[in-house]
């Protein structure tokens, strides 16, 4: 298994690469639900609400995870999944 050195902790490689396309997919979510709110688009209000939920579960995966003492990796495939 392939480890990665970082200054607190040694992550293995999966774990960095799914937290990096969680951060970008999160980041896309939230860039996606301010260019709806410039819009009057049909249907926009439903898009950025749908978006919203998405990212509310996504709090509650780390929250749980923090909780926890490791964020479950199956849980945020799942989540990318979506």
């Amino acid at each position: 298994m392939t480890t990665v050195a970082s200054a607190t902790t040694m992550k293995p490689a999966r774990a960095l690469d799914l937290e990096t396309r969680v951060a970008n997919r999160k980041r896309d979510m939230i860039t996606e639900i301010v260019e709806l709110k410039k819009t009057s688009r049909l249907g926009a209000a439903e898009t950025i609400d749908r978006l919203k939920a998405q990212l509310s579960e996504l709090a509650r995966i780390v929250a749980d995870g923090a909780a926890a003492g490791a964020v479950d990796q199956r849980k945020l495939d799942d989540w990318m999944a979506k």
